[in-house]
Protein backbone atom coordinates (compact mmCIF):
# COMPACT_ATOMS: atom_id res chain seq x y z
CA UNK A 1 0.00 0.00 0.00
CA UNK A 2 2.83 2.34 0.68
CA UNK A 3 4.62 1.68 -2.25
CA UNK A 4 1.92 2.45 -4.01
CA UNK A 5 0.75 5.66 -2.71
CA UNK A 6 4.56 6.97 -3.01
CA UNK A 7 4.11 6.02 -6.98
CA UNK A 8 1.24 7.86 -7.28
CA UNK A 9 2.52 11.30 -5.26
CA UNK A 10 5.37 10.94 -8.06
CA UNK A 11 3.20 10.36 -11.20
CA UNK A 12 1.47 13.54 -10.05
CA UNK A 13 4.95 15.87 -9.75
CA UNK A 14 5.85 14.57 -12.78
CA UNK A 15 2.37 15.94 -14.59
CA UNK A 16 2.66 18.78 -13.04
CA UNK A 17 6.14 19.90 -13.98
CA UNK A 18 6.54 18.25 -17.21
CA UNK A 19 8.04 15.19 -17.75
CA UNK A 20 11.18 16.58 -19.47
CA UNK A 21 11.37 19.06 -16.73
CA UNK A 22 13.92 18.85 -13.99
CA UNK A 23 12.59 18.11 -10.58
CA UNK A 24 13.56 20.51 -7.82
CA UNK A 25 16.90 19.62 -5.85
CA UNK A 26 14.34 19.59 -2.41
CA UNK A 27 11.55 17.60 -3.99
CA UNK A 28 14.43 14.99 -5.47
CA UNK A 29 15.25 14.25 -1.48
CA UNK A 30 12.03 14.55 -0.19
CA UNK A 31 11.08 11.68 -2.69
CA UNK A 32 14.30 9.64 -2.08
CA UNK A 33 13.50 9.78 1.91
CA UNK A 34 10.45 7.86 1.05
CA UNK A 35 11.90 4.95 -0.75
CA UNK A 36 14.26 3.78 2.21
CA UNK A 37 11.29 4.39 4.56
CA UNK A 38 8.79 2.43 2.78
CA UNK A 39 11.60 -0.73 2.39
CA UNK A 40 12.86 -0.37 6.06
CA UNK A 41 9.50 -1.70 6.72
CA UNK A 42 10.16 -5.19 8.40
CA UNK A 43 13.79 -7.49 9.11
CA UNK A 44 16.16 -7.37 6.40
CA UNK A 45 16.34 -10.72 4.04
CA UNK A 46 18.80 -13.34 4.98
CA UNK A 47 21.88 -13.45 2.68
CA UNK A 48 21.13 -16.23 0.00
CA UNK A 49 23.48 -19.58 0.63
CA UNK A 50 26.37 -19.84 -1.96
CA UNK A 51 26.02 -23.50 -2.45
CA UNK A 52 23.66 -26.61 -1.96
CA UNK A 53 23.45 -28.00 1.16
CA UNK A 54 25.56 -30.91 2.74
CA UNK A 55 24.98 -34.23 1.67
CA UNK A 56 23.79 -36.57 4.32
CA UNK A 57 26.05 -39.69 4.10
CA UNK A 58 27.70 -42.24 6.34
CA UNK A 59 31.30 -42.45 6.25
CA UNK A 60 34.00 -45.09 6.97
CA UNK A 61 37.66 -44.85 7.58
CA UNK A 62 39.75 -47.51 6.01
CA UNK A 63 41.75 -49.33 8.08
CA UNK A 64 43.96 -52.48 7.71
CA UNK A 65 43.22 -55.66 9.05
CA UNK A 66 44.10 -59.47 8.54
CA UNK A 67 41.76 -61.14 5.81
CA UNK A 68 41.55 -64.79 4.77
CA UNK A 69 41.23 -66.09 1.72
CA UNK A 70 38.78 -69.15 2.20
CA UNK A 71 36.69 -71.53 0.17
CA UNK A 72 33.67 -73.83 1.25
CA UNK A 73 32.22 -76.15 -0.70
CA UNK A 74 31.11 -80.38 -0.46
CA UNK A 75 33.08 -83.39 -0.29
CA UNK A 76 32.71 -86.79 0.59
CA UNK A 77 34.89 -88.98 2.84
CA UNK A 78 36.27 -92.46 1.42
CA UNK A 79 38.68 -95.10 2.89
CA UNK A 80 41.61 -95.21 2.41
CA UNK A 81 41.68 -98.78 1.48
CA UNK A 82 38.95 -100.66 0.95
CA UNK A 83 38.08 -104.56 -0.19
CA UNK A 84 35.86 -107.14 -0.73
CA UNK A 85 37.24 -110.21 0.23
CA UNK A 86 36.62 -113.72 -1.79
CA UNK A 87 37.64 -116.95 -1.29
CA UNK A 88 40.93 -118.34 -3.95
CA UNK A 89 39.62 -121.82 -4.07
CA UNK A 90 36.29 -123.27 -3.85
CA UNK A 91 35.44 -124.77 -0.46
CA UNK A 92 33.01 -124.94 2.59
CA UNK A 93 33.45 -122.03 5.32
CA UNK A 94 34.57 -123.90 8.23
CA UNK A 95 35.25 -121.42 10.64
CA UNK A 96 34.89 -117.45 11.24
CA UNK A 97 38.02 -115.54 12.87
CA UNK A 98 35.99 -112.19 13.64
CA UNK A 99 32.78 -110.26 14.55
CA UNK A 100 31.27 -107.79 12.49
CA UNK A 101 31.98 -104.10 13.14
CA UNK A 102 35.28 -104.73 14.71
CA UNK A 103 39.26 -104.12 14.20
CA UNK A 104 40.79 -106.70 12.92
CA UNK A 105 44.66 -106.69 12.40
CA UNK A 106 47.14 -107.14 9.20
CA UNK A 107 47.44 -110.56 8.29
CA UNK A 108 44.16 -111.95 11.29
CA UNK A 109 42.71 -115.44 9.60
CA UNK A 110 38.84 -113.99 8.63
CA UNK A 111 37.68 -117.22 7.36
CA UNK A 112 39.08 -120.89 6.80
CA UNK A 113 37.66 -123.28 4.28
CA UNK A 114 37.21 -127.04 5.26
CA UNK A 115 41.16 -128.06 4.22
CA UNK A 116 41.75 -131.71 5.19
CA UNK A 117 43.06 -132.59 2.08
CA UNK A 118 45.38 -129.95 1.15
CA UNK A 119 46.82 -130.82 4.77
CA UNK A 120 47.38 -134.32 3.86
CA UNK A 121 48.39 -132.77 0.80
CA UNK A 122 51.29 -130.77 2.69
CA UNK A 123 52.21 -134.20 5.19
CA UNK A 124 52.50 -136.06 1.71
CA UNK A 125 54.73 -133.74 0.02
CA UNK A 126 56.89 -133.77 3.33
CA UNK A 127 57.60 -136.88 3.58
CA UNK A 128 58.33 -137.57 -0.27
CA UNK A 129 61.14 -134.68 0.24
CA UNK A 130 62.62 -136.01 3.26
CA UNK A 131 63.21 -139.46 1.21
CA UNK A 132 64.43 -137.59 -1.20
CA UNK A 133 66.69 -135.71 1.01
CA UNK A 134 67.99 -138.90 2.53
CA UNK A 135 68.59 -140.39 -1.11
CA UNK A 136 70.04 -137.50 -1.89
CA UNK A 137 73.13 -137.32 0.87
CA UNK A 138 74.17 -140.59 0.61
CA UNK A 139 74.64 -140.48 -3.08
CA UNK A 140 76.76 -137.30 -2.03
CA UNK A 141 78.95 -139.12 0.51
CA UNK A 142 79.50 -142.67 -2.27
CA UNK A 143 80.65 -139.48 -4.56
CA UNK A 144 82.63 -138.41 -2.24
CA UNK A 145 84.74 -141.40 -2.29
CA UNK A 146 84.58 -142.27 -5.72
CA UNK A 147 81.73 -144.95 -5.12
CA UNK A 148 78.99 -142.98 -6.96
CA UNK A 149 79.25 -141.22 -10.54
CA UNK A 150 78.54 -137.39 -10.65
CA UNK A 151 75.53 -138.07 -12.88
CA UNK A 152 74.01 -140.13 -10.15
CA UNK A 153 75.14 -137.03 -7.88
CA UNK A 154 73.11 -134.93 -10.33
CA UNK A 155 69.78 -136.67 -10.61
CA UNK A 156 69.81 -136.90 -7.16
CA UNK A 157 69.90 -132.95 -6.31
CA UNK A 158 67.18 -132.40 -8.88
CA UNK A 159 65.11 -134.79 -7.49
CA UNK A 160 65.08 -132.98 -4.34
CA UNK A 161 64.46 -129.28 -6.08
CA UNK A 162 61.42 -131.33 -7.21
CA UNK A 163 60.40 -132.52 -3.81
CA UNK A 164 61.13 -129.11 -2.14
CA UNK A 165 58.66 -127.36 -5.11
CA UNK A 166 55.63 -130.10 -4.33
CA UNK A 167 56.01 -129.34 -0.68
CA UNK A 168 55.51 -125.44 -1.68
CA UNK A 169 52.85 -126.02 -3.77
CA UNK A 170 51.02 -128.20 -1.53
CA UNK A 171 51.69 -125.15 0.89
CA UNK A 172 50.13 -122.86 -1.02
CA UNK A 173 47.10 -125.11 -1.75
CA UNK A 174 46.83 -125.16 1.97
CA UNK A 175 47.18 -121.26 2.28
CA UNK A 176 44.16 -120.92 0.06
CA UNK A 177 41.70 -122.25 2.19
CA UNK A 178 42.44 -119.03 4.94
CA UNK A 179 40.92 -115.45 3.81
CA UNK A 180 43.13 -113.20 5.82
CA UNK A 181 42.63 -109.65 6.59
CA UNK A 182 45.26 -107.58 3.67
CA UNK A 183 45.89 -104.91 6.31
CA UNK A 184 44.20 -103.13 9.45
CA UNK A 185 40.87 -101.90 9.16
CA UNK A 186 36.74 -102.37 10.04
CA UNK A 187 34.89 -105.35 8.90
CA UNK A 188 31.70 -104.81 7.46
CA UNK A 189 28.32 -107.16 7.71
CA UNK A 190 29.82 -110.75 6.32
CA UNK A 191 27.73 -112.51 3.57
CA UNK A 192 28.19 -115.87 4.60
CA UNK A 193 27.74 -118.38 7.56
CA UNK A 194 30.02 -121.40 8.84
CA UNK A 195 28.87 -124.12 6.76
CA UNK A 196 28.28 -122.11 2.99
CA UNK A 197 30.28 -123.17 0.03
CA UNK A 198 32.00 -120.83 -1.35
CA UNK A 199 33.70 -119.91 -4.73
CA UNK A 200 35.79 -117.17 -5.77
CA UNK A 201 33.17 -115.14 -7.26
CA UNK A 202 30.99 -114.78 -3.79
CA UNK A 203 31.77 -112.05 -1.37
CA UNK A 204 32.64 -112.88 2.34
CA UNK A 205 32.65 -109.14 3.43
CA UNK A 206 34.39 -105.98 3.03
CA UNK A 207 37.22 -104.38 5.13
CA UNK A 208 37.65 -100.92 5.18
CA UNK A 209 41.08 -99.16 6.06
CA UNK A 210 40.00 -96.25 8.21
CA UNK A 211 43.12 -94.71 10.06
CA UNK A 212 42.62 -91.79 7.63
CA UNK A 213 39.97 -91.22 5.23
CA UNK A 214 40.20 -90.15 1.94
CA UNK A 215 38.23 -86.51 1.22
CA UNK A 216 37.23 -86.27 -2.73
CA UNK A 217 35.69 -83.50 -4.15
CA UNK A 218 35.68 -81.12 -7.40
CA UNK A 219 36.55 -77.75 -7.53
CA UNK A 220 35.72 -74.90 -10.38
CA UNK A 221 38.20 -73.79 -12.94
CA UNK A 222 37.76 -70.56 -10.38
CA UNK A 223 39.09 -72.32 -7.78
CA UNK A 224 42.13 -73.77 -9.17
CA UNK A 225 44.55 -71.92 -6.91
CA UNK A 226 43.47 -74.09 -4.22
CA UNK A 227 44.30 -77.28 -6.29
CA UNK A 228 47.93 -78.08 -5.58
CA UNK A 229 49.50 -80.78 -3.19
CA UNK A 230 49.73 -79.77 0.30
CA UNK A 231 47.12 -77.06 0.88
CA UNK A 232 45.71 -77.35 4.33
CA UNK A 233 41.96 -77.74 4.54
CA UNK A 234 39.37 -77.77 7.69
CA UNK A 235 36.22 -80.53 7.61
CA UNK A 236 33.36 -80.69 9.80
CA UNK A 237 30.69 -83.53 9.46
CA UNK A 238 26.93 -83.79 10.50
CA UNK A 239 27.56 -86.52 13.36
CA UNK A 240 30.09 -83.75 15.20
CA UNK A 241 28.55 -80.48 14.34
CA UNK A 242 31.48 -78.65 16.76
CA UNK A 243 34.44 -80.33 15.89
CA UNK A 244 37.21 -79.61 13.17
CA UNK A 245 38.90 -81.43 11.02
CA UNK A 246 42.32 -81.09 9.30
CA UNK A 247 44.09 -82.41 6.28
CA UNK A 248 45.71 -81.38 3.58
CA UNK A 249 45.52 -82.28 -0.50
CA UNK A 250 47.47 -84.81 -2.01
CA UNK A 251 46.13 -85.47 -5.32
CA UNK A 252 45.15 -82.85 -8.32
CA UNK A 253 43.60 -84.45 -11.35
CA UNK A 254 45.80 -83.24 -14.85
CA UNK A 255 42.23 -82.49 -16.44
CA UNK A 256 39.37 -80.78 -15.96
CA UNK A 257 36.24 -82.86 -16.66
CA UNK A 258 34.54 -81.64 -20.03
CA UNK A 259 31.21 -82.05 -19.11
CA UNK A 260 31.18 -80.32 -15.58
CA UNK A 261 34.50 -77.95 -16.37
CA UNK A 262 35.51 -79.44 -12.51
CA UNK A 263 39.06 -80.84 -11.48
CA UNK A 264 39.12 -83.70 -9.02
CA UNK A 265 40.95 -83.44 -5.92
CA UNK A 266 41.70 -85.71 -3.11
CA UNK A 267 42.67 -84.57 0.17
CA UNK A 268 44.26 -86.92 3.22
CA UNK A 269 42.31 -86.42 6.31
CA UNK A 270 43.80 -88.64 9.87
CA UNK A 271 41.05 -90.61 11.50
CA UNK A 272 43.25 -91.57 15.09
CA UNK A 273 39.77 -92.08 16.78
CA UNK A 274 38.44 -93.80 13.93
CA UNK A 275 35.13 -91.25 14.47
CA UNK A 276 35.31 -90.16 10.48
CA UNK A 277 32.92 -93.25 8.60
CA UNK A 278 33.50 -93.33 4.49
CA UNK A 279 30.35 -92.00 2.86
CA UNK A 280 30.07 -88.98 5.34
CA UNK A 281 29.59 -85.78 3.34
CA UNK A 282 31.50 -83.04 4.88
CA UNK A 283 31.50 -79.14 4.32
CA UNK A 284 35.32 -78.71 3.75
CA UNK A 285 36.59 -74.93 4.62
CA UNK A 286 40.47 -74.55 2.72
CA UNK A 287 42.58 -71.47 3.18
CA UNK A 288 43.36 -70.17 -0.49
CA UNK A 289 45.87 -66.91 0.92
CA UNK A 290 46.23 -64.55 4.01
CA UNK A 291 46.72 -61.22 3.59
CA UNK A 292 47.80 -59.40 7.39
CA UNK A 293 47.23 -55.98 6.04
CA UNK A 294 44.47 -55.88 3.64
CA UNK A 295 42.76 -52.39 2.94
CA UNK A 296 38.09 -53.41 2.97
CA UNK A 297 35.19 -51.44 2.70
CA UNK A 298 31.94 -51.91 2.56
CA UNK A 299 30.22 -53.50 -1.12
CA UNK A 300 27.76 -50.16 -1.13
CA UNK A 301 31.03 -48.16 -0.66
CA UNK A 302 31.68 -48.69 -4.21
CA UNK A 303 30.11 -47.25 -7.15
CA UNK A 304 30.34 -48.47 -10.71
CA UNK A 305 30.55 -46.72 -14.25
CA UNK A 306 31.22 -47.34 -17.61
CA UNK A 307 35.32 -46.13 -16.40
CA UNK A 308 35.00 -48.77 -13.28
CA UNK A 309 34.79 -48.66 -9.69
CA UNK A 310 35.48 -45.87 -7.66
CA UNK A 311 34.31 -44.92 -3.79
CA UNK A 312 33.82 -41.03 -2.64
CA UNK A 313 36.76 -40.44 -0.80
CA UNK A 314 36.60 -37.29 1.16
CA UNK A 315 39.72 -34.93 0.87
CA UNK A 316 41.13 -32.84 3.33
CA UNK A 317 38.84 -29.97 2.88
CA UNK A 318 36.21 -32.63 3.33
CA UNK A 319 34.82 -32.85 0.07
CA UNK A 320 33.81 -35.93 -2.10
CA UNK A 321 36.17 -36.81 -4.66
CA UNK A 322 36.09 -39.50 -7.39
CA UNK A 323 38.73 -42.24 -6.42
CA UNK A 324 39.30 -44.87 -9.15
CA UNK A 325 39.82 -48.41 -7.34
CA UNK A 326 40.94 -51.82 -7.98
CA UNK A 327 39.20 -54.45 -6.37
CA UNK A 328 41.01 -57.93 -4.62
CA UNK A 329 38.52 -60.42 -2.53
CA UNK A 330 34.96 -60.19 -1.49
CA UNK A 331 34.11 -61.13 2.22
CA UNK A 332 30.75 -61.28 4.06
CA UNK A 333 29.13 -57.62 2.85
CA UNK A 334 32.89 -55.89 2.19
CA UNK A 335 35.41 -56.04 -0.77
CA UNK A 336 38.94 -55.74 -0.84
CA UNK A 337 40.61 -52.44 -2.38
CA UNK A 338 44.00 -53.31 -4.15
CA UNK A 339 44.96 -49.92 -5.28
CA UNK A 340 43.68 -46.08 -5.06
CA UNK A 341 43.14 -46.21 -1.42
CA UNK A 342 45.10 -45.45 1.77
CA UNK A 343 45.07 -46.53 5.01
CA UNK A 344 43.27 -43.87 7.13
CA UNK A 345 40.98 -42.70 4.08
CA UNK A 346 37.81 -41.58 4.99
CA UNK A 347 34.99 -43.25 1.93
CA UNK A 348 31.37 -42.89 1.54
CA UNK A 349 29.86 -46.26 2.72
CA UNK A 350 25.97 -45.21 2.31
CA UNK A 351 24.24 -42.49 0.60
CA UNK A 352 26.39 -42.91 -2.73
CA UNK A 353 23.79 -42.28 -5.35
CA UNK A 354 23.31 -38.64 -3.75
CA UNK A 355 26.91 -37.59 -4.05
CA UNK A 356 28.73 -35.58 -6.91
CA UNK A 357 32.41 -34.51 -7.25
CA UNK A 358 32.90 -31.72 -5.04
CA UNK A 359 29.92 -32.27 -2.98
CA UNK A 360 29.88 -31.36 0.51
CA UNK A 361 28.73 -34.19 2.82
CA UNK A 362 27.68 -34.48 6.19
CA UNK A 363 26.85 -37.74 8.56
CA UNK A 364 23.60 -37.43 10.41
CA UNK A 365 24.19 -36.30 14.16
CA UNK A 366 23.02 -39.95 15.34
CA UNK A 367 25.79 -41.59 13.47
CA UNK A 368 28.50 -39.14 14.69
CA UNK A 369 27.28 -39.40 18.48
CA UNK A 370 27.83 -43.31 17.89
CA UNK A 371 31.61 -43.01 17.07
CA UNK A 372 32.06 -40.37 20.20
CA UNK A 373 34.17 -42.27 22.82
CA UNK A 374 32.66 -42.72 26.35
CA UNK A 375 35.48 -41.39 28.90
CA UNK A 376 33.73 -43.57 31.19
CA UNK A 377 33.33 -47.12 29.11
CA UNK A 378 35.89 -49.64 29.65
CA UNK A 379 37.82 -50.80 27.29
CA UNK A 380 37.46 -53.65 24.81
CA UNK A 381 38.00 -56.94 26.42
CA UNK A 382 39.03 -55.17 29.95
CA UNK A 383 36.41 -57.20 31.88
CA UNK A 384 37.45 -60.07 30.69
CA UNK A 385 34.50 -60.59 28.42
Amino acid sequence: MLRAANRARFLSFRLRFGAGAALPAGLLLALSGLVPTACGQGDAAPPAPSGPPPVSVELVTVEPEPLVDEVAFVGQLEAAGSVVLRAEDEGIIEEIGFEEGSVVETGQILFRLRNDEQRARVRLAQAQLAKVEAEYGRTRKLAQRNAASAAALERQAAEREIARAAVELAQVQLAKTFVRAPFEGYTGARQVFVGDRVDENRDLVRLDDISKVALSFSLPEQALPLARPGVPLTISVAPYPDERFSGEVYFVSPYLEVATRRLAVKAWIPNPDHKLRPGLFAQVEAVIDEKPAALLVPEAAIVYDRNGAFVWRLDAEGLARRAPVELGLRTTGRVEVTQGLASGDRVVAAGTNKVFDGSSVREPPERTADRTPDPDAAPVGADGT
